[in-house]
């Protein structure tokens, strides 16, 4: 009877490993960025195609394109929070929501195209403990963000807010790059996070395209 049990207990979890493989998938998308919400100067210094991950019914959930060349600090060493070598505020893609989407927060994001400015948490007394490292893409308006150019200082963190119609940025946490050589989506069980691996220029990253900091 013992052995019955496992063998059950073990085609069960192997059912559910299966069906959280299967909700969500990552797929190539030929489509250029959406030149009607993007300025031309920043459409110009994105990839010509990019990628969309959509959920078992088959409905895209949210769909990226990456920058060609992101602006990268020379010399650059990684730490154990900082992981990237981005710029702050340097352009690093641009994401689509076809529906409503939602952050890294949970704050709801109102369909649209938005701008992604790499940034970093700040290290303050507000933020002990939110997250492992310091490396984050924050959703800017596409209408409020038409110059690719690296943006200078924090200002744009608040631009950012504007895209959740709060006071807090709009963010999306980069997590260290897996081995993968190829484009995926990769589940954290214990998160219950689904995380993009993709190439921005010749810089490998993992941001999470699905889930939510825990309560």
């Amino acid at each position: 009877m013992t052995k019955w049990l496992a063998a059950v207990a073990a085609i069960l979890l192997c059912g559910q490993l299966a069906l959280a493989a299967d909700e969500y998938r990552i797929e190539k998308l030929e489509d250029g960025p959406p030149a009607d919400d993007l300025s031309a100067d920043v459409v110009a210094k994105l990839e010509s195609t990019g990628y969309k991950v959509v959920d078992a019914d088959g409905k895209s959930v949210v769909e990226i394109w990456l920058a060609k060349e992101p602006v990268v600090t020379d010399g650059f060493e990684p730490t154990l929070s900082i992981l990237y070598p981005f710029e702050s505020g340097s352009l690093v893609g641009a994401l689509k929501f076809p529906l409503k989407g939602s952050d890294f927060r949970g704050q709801e994001i109102a369909r649209g195209t938005y701008t992604l400015r790499y940034g970093q948490q700040p290290v303050d007394g507000n933020h002990v403990g939110t997250f492992d490292t310091q490396d984050f893409l924050l959703l800017l308006p596409a209408a409020s963000d038409t110059d690719p150019a690296t943006l200078p200082g924090t200002d744009f963190f608040a631009t950012s807010a504007e895209a959740a119609e709060s006071t807090h940025p709009a963010i999306i946490p980069l997590l260290k790059p897996s081995d993968a050589e190829a484009p995926s989506l990769r589940h954290i069980e214990e998160a219950e996070w689904w995380a993009a691996h993709l190439v921005a220029g010749k810089t490998p990253l993992d941001l999470i395209v699905v889930g939510k900091a825990a309560e």
